[in-house]
């Protein structure tokens, strides 16, 4: 009832004011009374004249005659009245009633919030299952019935609700529905919200997680097994860990004992979650708890531990996890330790990956602080100096891990910088798709210049570069790509292998028989032999192949 009064306020506000409204539309109730008895005769025998018989029949088929007299007083009034009518109408509707109104509201969006802020307090399950038939008849118009319907409903009647979503079977309606139903419900009661979110299924969905905090300080234990035994996906993982930052203000180690316990990812996420938010609290009680665990323990939560120790001492967690861990254990912990050193000062963090000795553990950590460096420049802050020279002094390992990580920021924001880097570097150091990549990147600026870079590339990548680079021109600029090709030297050795791109570009382009016919002679012959060669439908095929016969 709160929701209708306050959008009645709101539309009568609208007009001229409530008191005028009610003086006039009592003056233009007289008014059409009396129009009405001005009628001529002589028309309403002939236009209006209705039998007795036939006036009981309609009466007996009108499945709404409130709405029937809301049309009618519609048509013939205007301003002010016409709200007075609809709030009238809408007061007095019952249940069989709306489904008219809501027609009658269509293209009328104010008096459709009307409509469906009274129908959700008086039928919700009539309104429920009038938009479920009407959006299956592709009506779009229902927006506003069914933003009310989701966000009302669940709070007077969540089970009545739930009910009516559950057993819908038209999934790629009733999904988001689900999730607006079910966010609501979770609001207002995390547990039965929770377990709604299991039972549909809602796994890629991020609710709000103020309600879930304070949920989970209230008994954190008891939040961590009911998210256990309802496991649902993202909601899941945030709810484990809200768990384990409130468990960790009050008994971190109780929650860490009782995350070390369970298995799955879940238990993972509550003991990170805990032992992150402790460390950061009171680091030399984690260390402590983490020192008396068992190894596969300490193995499996060092990575939390000491990303929050980085923040505070970035060189003693480092010497802490090359003392106490080993293998894939310690490459893990230290790319969280870095995540953290980053996080604080991406250029000491730099320089510290500098200090340690080719390994996996300092390929994590490159790949950490990489990310870091090279995501936080643009096309108007080119890379620094001293980025560029850390990542020219890696181990070959690390530097192919770094672009692993950057490259297609580097290739598309500053492509001229990272061409003239690759130029000088050690193509050890280089995966192979940072120089295709980099290609495609310069052909967009100047295909011609990006055709003699790739020439001047490692001669084992060279042609591969240049097919991607004339690749990306084709598509842009076919007629100049291919003048270009044509205008080689026939002992220029990228000849060949462009021209079987080319032809290979056409074979797939719907446009490329239009192509094919402009060859020469010899050009033609030589692409009937790739085309025959190339994997295409068969029609197509034919038809190629049609066009490329000898004139």
């Amino acid at each position: 009832m709160k929701l209708f009064i306050n959008l009645t306020i709101i539309s009568v506000a609208a007009g001229l004011g409530l008191l005028a409204g009610f003086a006039l539309r009592g003056k233009s109730v007289r008014v059409v009374e009396s129009n009405h008895a001005s009628i001529p005769r002589a028309k309403s025998n002939n236009a209006f004249r209705v039998s007795t018989h036939a006036r009981a029949t309609a009466r007996a088929q009108d499945d709404s005659p409130l709405a029937t007299r809301l049309e009618r007083d519609l048509s013939m009034s205007s301003g002010v009245t016409r709200w007075l009518y609809w709030l009238e109408a809408i007061e007095k509707a019952q249940a069989s009633d709306f489904a008219r109104l809501a027609r009658l509201a269509k293209n009328n969006p104010a008096a459709m919030r009307l409509v469906a802020a009274r129908w959700v307090e008086v039928a919700p399950r009539g309104m429920f299952d009038y938009v479920t038939v009407s959006t299956r008849g592709g009506d779009s118009s229902l927006r506003e019935l069914t933003t009310v319907l989701f966000e009302e409903w669940p709070k007077s009647d969540p089970e009545g609700a739930i009910a009516a979503l559950s057993g819908t079977n038209h999934v790629g309606i009733s999904r988001s529905w689900r999730h607006d139903v079910a966010n609501t419900v979770l609001s207002r009661n995390v547990e039965r919200g929770l377990r709604l979110m299991s039972e549909w299924s809602i796994e890629a969905y991020w609710p709000r997680a103020a309600p879930i905090e304070k949920w989970a300080a209230g008994n954190p234990r008891h939040a961590a097994e009911f998210a256990l035994a309802h496991p649902s996906g993202a909601v899941s993982d945030l709810v484990m860990e809200t768990v384990g930052k409130e468990w960790a203000k009050t008994d971190p180690a109780g929650a860490l004992d009782f995350a070390s316990s369970q298995r799955g990812e879940l238990g993972l996420k509550l003991a990170n979650a805990t032992l992150k938010e402790w460390a950061g609290r009171d680091l030399n009680a984690a260390a402590e708890w983490l020192s008396t665990a068992d190894a596969a323990t300490r193995n499996r939560l060092s990575s939390p531990f000491v990303e929050a120790w980085a923040k505070k001492d970035a060189t003693a967690a480092l010497t802490w996890c090359e003392e106490n861990l080993t293998g894939t254990s310690l490459a893990q912990a230290v790319g969280g330790l870095f995540k953290g050193a980053a996080a604080k000062d991406a250029s000491s963090a730099a320089k510290l990956v500098s200090s340690m000795t080719p390994s996996p553990a300092r390929t994590e950590a490159a790949a950490v602080v990489g990310r870091k460096l090279f995501l936080e420049f643009s096309s108007a802050k080119p890379v620094p100096r001293e980025t560029i020279a850390w990542l020219a002094a890696l181990d070959p390992d690390s530097s192919r891990r770094v672009f692993d990580q950057m490259q297609w920021n580097w290739s598309n924001i500053d492509p001229d910088g990272m061409a003239a880097f690759l130029a000088s570097a050690d193509a050890e150091s280089i995966p192979p798709r940072a120089y295709t990549g980099l290609a495609r990147s310069l052909a967009r600026k100047d295909p011609v210049a990006a055709l003699d870079w790739a020439n001047q590339v490692p001669e084992d990548r060279r042609m591969t570069a240049a097919t991607e680079a004339f690749g990306e021109w084709q598509r842009s600029q076919p007629d100049l790509a291919r003048k270009w090709l044509s205008a080689l030297p026939p002992n220029d050795a990228r000849r060949e292998p462009l021209f079987e791109s080319a032809i290979s570009f056409l074979a797939h382009d719907p446009h490329g028989a239009e192509q094919l016919a402009t060859l020469s002679a010899n050009e033609r012959a030589t692409a009937r032999k790739l085309i025959e060669k190339i994997t295409l439908p068969e029609e197509r095929r034919t038809r190629l192949l049609e066009v490329l016969k000898s004139r």
